[in-house]
């Protein structure tokens, strides 16, 4: 059980780490006007 757990959170892991990066977020990081919505 425990192990079916560890493959599941390193899936889950794995694709929010991997996922492909839509238009609008590529958008956001590339604007260099918006630092201010960054939260620093």
């Amino acid at each position: 059980m425990e192990f079916f757990i560890i493959i599941i959170l390193i899936l889950v892991t794995a694709w929010i780490l991997f996922r492909p990066v839509s238009k609008k977020e590529l958008d956001r990081y590339n604007d260099k006007d918006n630092w201010s919505n960054m939260g620093f």
